[in-house]
């Protein structure tokens, strides 16, 4: 982008001593002084100054017009190096703020716009990891938790000192599991979508095979999902096809 603004300086200072020179020589300055002296002494009539004016508006024009030549030129690639690529990640950046961190931007320059798309990618690899740590962190969780409760069961006279511990653990888990479901919902938000996500299918097909909704509440919602866009899941709860419970176990699936 630098190199852009310092190619539109020097056309400018170009222009600018182009014309500086042209006015401080001393082949004009001798024709000017030469005619002034001839319209002085009646040898010429003051309209002989005109030529000298208009070479010199001549000269401006034309720089100008170069210098617009060079906007233009510079325009151009302003517009095809620096804003194509920002549309082409802002459009990105939309699908991944939408859920699809999935998304990978492709940047074929090395200048400060392909560190940003390189950031961005990282910026989503990190948010995937940290998809996948959280189901870790879960399952880690839900099986010490599970664990916990069964050596708790073989020792009933312990069962009670251990009581709070249980429940804390408990707590943990169903806390890391709405993290994790908030994480999985926001994977499958879209704003704008011409049909359902491969998640958003996986969950439609699964509400239908186990009977949670009929073929036609499943056209309704894909009809909806299309005409206005947005998360299915919102979408069965507003029409009542799913409770509660069901879109959360279903959603869990793996």
């Amino acid at each position: 982008m630098v190199f852009y603004f310092l190619l539109v300086a020097v056309a400018n200072i170009f222009v600018g001593i182009e014309l500086l020179v042209e006015i401080r020589s001393d082949k004009y300055r001798s024709k000017v002084i030469e005619t002034v002296v001839q319209i002085k002494n009646g040898e010429k009539t003051e309209q002989a100054i005109f030529p000298l004016l208009d070479n010199l508006t001549k000269k401006f024009v034309y720089m100008v017009g170069i210098l617009i030549l060079v906007s233009a030129i510079v325009l151009f690639l302003f517009v095809i190096q620096i804003a194509s690529p920002i549309q082409y990640m802002i459009n990105k950046a939309k699908k991944i703020a939408g859920g699809d961190l999935s998304v990978s931007l492709t940047m074929k320059s090395k200048d400060e716009i392909s560190d940003l798309g390189n950031l961005i990618n990282d910026l989503t690899v990190n948010l995937q990891e940290i998809i996948v740590q959280l189901k870790q962190m879960h399952a880690a969780f839900e099986r010490a938790s599970i664990f916990l409760e069964t050596k708790l069961s073989l020792l009933p006279e312990l069962q009670k000192h251990f009581q709070l511990e249980q429940r804390l653990l408990k707590d943990n888990v169903e806390n890391i599991a709405m993290i994790k479901q908030a994480f999985t919902v926001y994977q499958m938000r879209k704003f704008q979508l011409e049909d359902f996500t491969p998640e958003e299918q996986r969950l439609m097909d699964s509400l239908l095979k186990d009977d949670e909704i009929s073929q036609a509440q499943y056209d309704e919602v894909k009809k909806l999902h299309i005409e206005r866009g947005g998360f299915v899941g919102a979408i069965l709860k507003e029409l009542d096809y799913v409770s509660n419970s069901s879109l959360l176990r279903h959603l869990s699936m793996e």
